[in-house]
């Protein structure tokens, strides 16, 4: 089987500067104990981990370097990626809500031609133990929509990190910005997932993959969850291809982050088993061929 890691990390707590990581607010969050995480994890460790598996290619997402200086984690992974064979592309970090976004958003273009979007985390919860930020309207601000709509005009995609109950303000983006393609980050991060919340959680689902331009990838299954039935793995992924078609349902590892609590080993294969019950170009298109063309990551079709 062929593999796209749609969602992955790399840093080097030498070279970089992570301010959750090495000067955090808190020791422990509910999706990572910084201990376990504060440690390098460069190219040769992620190389080591998909080392046993045929890697067609990945993702690196932003990994919320020191925002005073996003441009320089494109700078430093295209010095670390250099001449490597597996293609890849990059999704860098920029706040939308800076008048001078534009400017950013050339600039790590300028650094590497593997840029093909950006993330800046959304998640908005009135617990602050699971807020990343403390606007809950930003998605409503004139100056982030413009952007937003840049980005789209610059042919560049979105990687869109939000909580289930922030659907309906991606879904007003997704349809007032058709230009601007979105990829939901994992799963749409169920938090709870008692029944009750199933059924809340696949709701809000519905509003966002009715739109074209919004892919999800079925990553981060661990962040706040440390045991999965096959049940509700099941459910996870049934859910997903049923709403989005497996045209827009992609793999991806979240490493280093839910290599805390599983190995990739358990990961593809807890994957494979619930995938084995649909056809090979179902499998496919959601263990490499989505992200592949989501990502325009070119890898081969056969």
């Amino acid at each position: 089987m062929k593999y796209i890691d749609s969602h992955m990390h790399l840093w080097d707590m030498s070279t970089g500067s992570y301010p959750w990581l090495m000067e955090p607010e808190v020791n422990e969050l509910p999706f990572a104990k910084i201990d376990d995480l504060a440690v390098d994890y460069r190219l040769i460790e992620y190389q080591q981990e998909t080392s046993a598996i045929e890697l067609a290619g990945f993702v690196h997402v932003e990994a919320a370097w020191d925002p005073k200086d996003p441009a320089a984690e494109t700078r430093w992974l295209s010095g670390a990626l250099h001449g490597i064979e597996t293609p890849y592309s990059l999704v860098a970090h920029g706040n939308l809500l800076n008048d001078d976004f534009p400017e950013l958003l050339a600039e790590h273009r300028s650094l590497s031609n593997r840029v093909v979007g950006i993330r800046q985390i959304l998640n908005f919860h009135t617990d602050p133990k699971y807020t990343f930020t403390d606007n809950p309207a930003i998605m409503q601000n004139q100056t982030w929509r413009r952007n937003f709509a840049h980005l789209g005009d610059q042919g560049m995609g979105f990687d869109l990190q939000i909580f289930a109950d922030q659907a309906d303000a991606a879904a007003q983006l997704a349809r007032d910005f058709p230009q601007t393609k979105m990829a939901i980050n994992h799963f749409l991060m169920p938090i709870q997932f008692d029944s009750a919340d199933i059924e809340l959680w696949k709701i809000e689902m519905a509003k966002l993959a009715k739109f074209e331009n919004i892919a999800i990838k079925l990553s981060g299954l661990y962040m706040y969850h440390r045991n999965w039935s096959k049940t509700m793995l099941n459910t996870l992924i049934d859910t997903a291809l049923e709403l989005f078609t497996p045209e827009r349902v992609m793999w991806g590892s979240n490493f280093p982050v839910d290599r805390q609590f599983v190995t990739l080993e358990k990961l593809l294969a807890d994957f494979e088993e619930s995938l084995i019950r649909f056809d090979q170009a179902t499998r496919d298109s959601v263990m490499w061929k989505s992200a592949g063309a989501w990502y325009g990551l070119n890898t081969p079709t056969a």
